[in-house]
């Protein structure tokens, strides 16, 4: 199956392309969008997420809308996330918030579902006394071996794939790292005059992921990351060897 990303979010007005990224803040700048396109109601976290009743427009790329991709008349954003923590996020938030499987509050959940995927192929394909429960080792086993394609999802799909890096040419990619300065720089570039959204205005929990990395890396993970997501360290000019930060020397990618 192959999947259409839905992620470029047009505001033909203002001129210009937000492209979200899953687990950089998307709830954040979907809501800065909204806010953008001319609705009140703009912190609320579901019609953030609700492609059909969201009031945006979510380019697709498979028509005509390509050819705005292409068009340097129309400016350009998107975030990006050192790739160790934006996994570990996208774990914490979709997979182990669904465990244990079978919980009356998961049970009829899309992500409750997936989780119950990852812990078929564990079943199926891992020696259940190394690896008893669905850890984030076990997620990391999944998206490198498994058939599934939900292996597919844009929460851990890699960042250059959904960017279509490099054929597509952004004039500022800003980093989750660097949030507070690079948010304000594109929503200045946005004409947007109400601040940030932060995690409490959207209702959103955080998870923690930056500080909970070094308690889930090991030589094991660290090298399965760096293999799954090797496009995305190149292109965005992440460290492999940093556990959370992106490279100080480079900031931001004005073009």
């Amino acid at each position: 199956m192959t999947m259409n990303y839905r992620n470029f979010i047009y505001n033909e007005e203002r001129g210009f392309i937000f492209a979200y990224v899953p687990k950089v803040a998307c709830t954040n700048w979907k809501s800065i969008m909204r806010y953008l396109a001319g609705h009140k109601d703009y912190l609320d976290n579901r019609l953030a997420h609700d492609k059909a009743a969201g009031g945006l427009r979510y380019l697709d790329l498979t028509g005509p809308d390509l050819a705005l991709l292409s068009d340097r008349g129309i400016r350009k954003y998107s975030f990006v996330r050192n790739p160790y923590s934006r996994i570990l996020s996208a774990y914490l938030n979709k997979i182990e918030d669904n465990l244990p499987l079978g919980s009356p509050n998961s049970a009829e959940s899309h992500w409750a579902k997936v989780a119950g995927k990852v812990d078929e192929f564990r079943l199926a394909t891992l020696d259940n006394s190394q690896f008893p429960e669905v850890t984030f080792e076990v997620f990391l086993l999944w998206l490198r071996d498994g058939k599934n394609y939900l292996r597919e999802d844009e929460h851990w799909q890699q960042q250059s794939v959904l960017l279509r890096w490099p054929q597509v040419k952004f004039d500022f990619i800003g980093r989750f790292e660097y949030l507070q300065e690079d948010s304000k720089y594109i929503l200045a570039q946005m004409g947007c005059d109400v601040p940030f959204p932060s995690q409490k205005d959207v209702s959103f929990t955080p998870t923690d992921a930056d500080r909970k990395l070094s308690n889930v890396l090991s030589d094991n993970t660290r090298q399965m990351i760096t293999a799954l997501f090797n496009a995305d360290f190149k292109a965005f000019d992440y460290d492999t060897k940093s556990n959370v930060f992106a490279d100080q020397s480079y900031h931001g990618n004005r073009r």
